[in-house]
């Protein structure tokens, strides 16, 4: 398949440093279609994408934003973010510009927070850290809900709840594994091994670390992007639905480095995409359930030096992708909107 050279739509210029996170609300106090980015500047920069301009700025952190989430449904005003080992809340019906001081201040995790995530009716809030730990905090008694009994051998890079599934969080790692767990027990209901049995030259120097962690808007599947340039899709078995075996699909073929974002996407059709990014800058649109899943693929181009993170949204009946990386030098940021289809 031929590979797309892409020019930005838009390059979002704010930021000081890298820019390592990235998060889209269609709706929220501050307007639609409002960006949410995070950098190793120590700042989150909120953006309306029909004027690209600076709506908000969230500063005085002492540490890079790693990870950001709006709250769910009627907590739309509220935007979480992790810095360090720490989770701060905001209030964005604010009607200052720059926000200083967080509503709420969560601090569970010994070692740097990489990935935050909250469920679908807003009560639980799930990280991941640096020491392998996954934690879900209660966010009405604002404690941990219930301790884990067990911890990734490794940083633990992505936490991810399962919609439709009010008791399941799946965490990955750079153990290589992909936990599912039952934050009601605090306890793993499986362990998934990203690794092969036997694993090929590529998988030998490049292993599969699970660096982000996915799920569908309808629950079904669970993807993890893989530091062997592959992508772990599974379907855990569902008793409800008499559905009694796990079903997998390995992506490959749709890049050739370590995969290390992911965003599903569902069309007005129903149809599910899901658009993952690697680090070299290469971009690959997938429909996994057919049987040749490969859709499209885009190489960006040159102002992003490297991709850290990326977002699937519907913009006026196209898909776009926001990008969040560094810039030409290592020390620059880069956010730029690209239009896929």
């Amino acid at each position: 398949m031929n590979i797309k050279n892409i020019e930005p739509l838009v390059e979002l210029k704010g930021h000081q440093a890298p820019v390592l996170a990235v998060e889209y609300i269609k709706s929220s106090p501050l307007g639609e279609h409002i960006l949410a980015s995070g950098s190793e500047d120590n700042t989150c920069l909120l953006w309306d994408i029909c004027k690209q301009t600076i709506v908000k700025e969230i500063n005085n952190l002492s540490e890079p934003v790693t990870s950001i989430k709006f709250g769910k449904k009627s907590n739309s005003h509220l935007l979480y973010l992790s810095s360090g080992t720490k989770v701060h809340v905001y209030d964005l019906r604010s009607e200052d510009k720059v926000l200083s001081e967080p509503l709420q201040t969560y601090e569970f995790s010994n070692d740097e927070i990489n990935s935050i995530d909250i469920n679908e009716n807003n009560k639980f809030l799930a990280t991941a850290d640096d020491d392998g730990v996954m934690n879900v905090i209660d966010l009405s008694s604002h404690k941990i809900y219930k301790k884990t009994s067990k911890k990734h051998n490794s940083i633990c890079m992505s936490v991810k709840f399962r919609a439709k599934k009010s008791w399941e969080v799946w965490s990955g790692g750079m153990d290589s594994k992909l936990y599912e767990w039952d934050f009601s027990r605090g306890l793993p209901n499986t362990i998934y091994d990203m690794k092969a049995k036997e694993p090929s030259a590529a998988q030998m120097f490049n292993p599969p670390f699970v660096y982000k962690v996915a799920a569908s808007p309808d629950g079904e599947w669970i993807a993890a992007s893989l530091g062997d340039s592959t992508i772990q899709l599974l379907s855990p078995p569902n008793k409800k639905q008499k559905k009694f075996d796990l079903r997998e699909i390995r992506l490959e073929n749709g890049h050739n480095s370590m995969v290390n974002c992911l965003s599903f996407l569902t069309g007005a059709d129903k149809e599910m995409n899901l658009i993952s990014g690697a680090a070299n800058g290469r971009v690959t649109v997938w429909n996994p359930i057919l049987e040749d899943p490969i859709q499209e693929m885009y190489k960006l181009d040159g102002s992003m030096g490297k991709v850290n993170n990326l977002k699937a949204y519907h913009f006026d009946d196209h898909v776009h992708i926001v990008v969040a990386g560094t810039g030409k030098t290592g020390d620059s940021g880069a956010l730029n909107i690209y239009q896929l289809q």
